[in-house]
């Protein structure tokens, strides 16, 4: 059932991007859904197509169970085998699904059954049949609960591929002639899937839905977004069949917001550098050693573009390491595969050349808000020794909160060593959405893994100075509105008391008439992470004496070296989280708050790099 509630965790452009999110194939494009990454995931989100029908399955609403068989030929036996609508719907829900906490999985087996059944894990049963009275592509509650069960009826789609803009069915050929395709299909019915699957972790459709509701006047995108026909929680009325079929559904800034808040963010860190070779001698690799609370680091979503030698850096684990009094796992991180894309010698950085580098961590544990902390940066020759002179940057972190005056801010440390840095230029966007580590160069505007542009919800600069020990950046303050902030009442329509369970008896029908309403909606309230679902900071630094080679002068000088940090962190999860029944500090789910420290400590470290000799 096209279905809400929320929580809070931890650029103006808008970019003349293609928007390649429009496509005619269902293939996956999320960098990190795979391997290790989506492993780590802890919730889980089942696409169940049975093989049989399951009478066991949840009947908590009209037409939940049985959850009926899913079989091609009942809805176009032109297109390809049942197991390869399956993989291509998987694909598509993947997707939407990319960047967050939540590990999106395909069984014909009933996920309640497992031996081991995860504990924080929800279900949509996918059957070929159509809803009874078939008025429905889809039903699910709206709760972010622990365990939930929906229905998807792709059937529905034999007899109406969607609304025409003002509700009602409509049948626009999106699924018939040349136009029944197996991507289009998968689109259709991935689409509805990761919609229902949304309700379940909260998404309403008032959080995509243009204000006016179902009455066929679309009042526009709102700024930096698309229209709600390209979103995936909009009520099903204003979805006609080429909208369900023809474009990969994503979810608004709004309901980003809110569903990284419910379940998180798997992307932590992004880093990304703009480094010179101060060297003679040519770079033939590089490694990064940097220590982390955490015995095993995700290291995915590398930058493989033109400006960077080497692709697909990888980590080993190098022992155990002390920072500030603490115990940390150390680790290295080595680029020494060529990339065939850079445009000097294969594999190799030449004296003085700049170059650009960069590498995603990603993780779950919100206990652990930072991750990693770098300490040398070192090119190495062809015979694998470090060479003499390493590139500087400073030390900086992911930001604190501090209790006194309730201000959120960076701060940029002086390396050891050397001269103090200049900060030329520190400029801060609050982000909806995590930008793609391939927008993070240059000064492009950022765009997300699907090349959607990303408009900032406020930027801001920090003022150029020298780093002689360390700059404090303020960026927010928690007296701050938030960027998405909703309150669901008692007493307003569709709004209940869910804190002794869900009124299921309140389910309504998913319509593809007018009005097609969502619910029951938990009462509480509904924000985003703090200071914003991302921060994305770009820093300038100028090493004003560093030794260098000069490729003109061929010779080695005493002046000015730029370096340039791109770096993008998750916001942190607020202490307003709407709580769950039964779940008495709101963290029932294990993913604890990040609680805002007294005072700034040495402990919001994220990253620190220091000079080798």
């Amino acid at each position: 059932m096209y279905v809400r509630t929320a929580h809070l965790i931890r650029l103006a452009f808008i970019a003349t991007l293609c928007l390649v999110a429009t496509s005619l194939s269902a293939s996956p494009t999320c960098p990190l859904s795979y391997g290790n990454t989506d492993n780590a995931k802890s919730h889980k989100f089942y696409l169940y197509f049975p093989t049989a029908d399951d009478n066991t399955y949840p009947n908590n609403f009209t037409g939940e169970s049985p959850a009926k068989h899913f079989d091609v030929a009942q809805l176009d036996n032109t297109i390809g085998t049942t197991a390869q609508l399956r993989d291509r719907i998987h694909d598509v829900v993947v997707d939407d699904f990319c960047e967050f906490n939540v590990q999106v999985l395909q069984t014909t087996t009933n996920p309640d059954t497992l031996p081991m059944a995860p504990a924080l894990r929800h279900t949509e049963a996918v059957g070929s049949d159509n809803s009874d009275p078939g008025g429905a592509w889809g039903k699910s509650p709206t709760t972010n609960f622990d365990v939930e069960h929906g229905r998807v009826w792709a059937g529905a789609y034999t007899v109406c591929e969607g609304g025409n803009g003002v509700g009602g069915c409509s049948m626009t050929g999106a699924l018939t002639g040349a136009n029944a395709t197996l991507d289009h299909w998968a689109q259709a019915i991935g689409g509805t899937a990761a919609h229902e699957g949304g309700h379940t972790y909260g998404l309403n459709h008032s959080d995509e839905d243009p204000p006016t509701g179902c009455d066929g006047v679309n009042p526009g995108p709102a700024p930096g977004e698309d229209g709600a026909t390209r979103h995936l929680m909009p009520a099903g009325c204003n979805l006609d069949g080429l909208a369900r079929t023809t474009y990969r559904r994503h979810i608004s800034d709004r309901g980003y917001g809110i569903l990284a808040t419910n379940v998180g963010l798997s992307v932590q860190t992004m880093h990304n550098w703009d480094l010179v070779n101060p060297n003679m001698q040519a770079g033939r690799s590089l490694t990064i050693d940097f220590l982390s609370s955490l015995p095993a680091i995700n290291l995915t979503w590398s930058w493989t573009g033109p400006s960077s030698p080497w692709i697909t850096p990888t980590v080993t684990p190098t022992g155990m390491g002390m920072y500030h009094g603490s115990n940390y796992h150390k680790y290295r991180i080595t680029w020494s595969t060529p990339n065939p894309a850079w445009g000097g010698p294969a594999g190799i950085v030449n004296g003085g050349a700049q170059f650009h580098v960069g590498a995603t961590f990603t993780g779950v544990d919100f206990n652990a808000p930072d991750p990693i902390i770098i300490q040398n940066v070192t090119l190495l020759d062809a015979g694998s020794a470090p060479l003499a002179l390493h590139p500087r940057l400073p030390i900086y972190d992911a930001g604190s909160l501090d209790a006194a005056d309730g201000s959120f801010a960076l701060h940029f440390q002086a390396p050891a060593g050397g001269h103090p840095l200049q900060l030329q230029q520190a400029v801060i966007y609050q982000l909806p959405r995590v930008a793609s580590i391939e927008a993070l160069n240059g000064e492009q505007e950022p765009y997300t893994f699907n090349k959607l542009p990303i408009r900032p919800w406020t930027t801001t600069k920090c003022a150029p100075q020298m780093l002689e020990r360390t700059i404090r950046c303020v960026i927010a303050h928690t007296s701050d509105r938030p960027h998405v902030l909703a309150v669901y009442k008692v007493g307003e329509p569709n709004v209940y008391d869910c804190s002794k369970g869900i009124p299921r008896q309140r389910f309504t029908t998913d319509s593809k008439s007018v009005p097609d309403v969502d619910g029951p909606i938990c009462a509480g309230t509904v924000r985003d992470p703090f200071p914003s679902t991302m921060v994305y900071v770009i820093a300038t630094f100028v090493d004003p004496a560093a030794k260098h080679w000069d490729v003109t002068k061929k010779a080695y000088v005493t002046g000015p070296v730029q370096t340039k940090v791109y770096y993008q962190f998750a916001g942190i999860r607020h202490l307003d989280r709407q709580r769950k029944p039964g779940d008495k500090d709101g963290d029932k789910d294990g993913d604890k708050d990040r609680k805002p420290e007294g005072k700034e400590t040495e402990s919001v470290t994220t990253a620190a790099l220091t000079n080798g000799p």
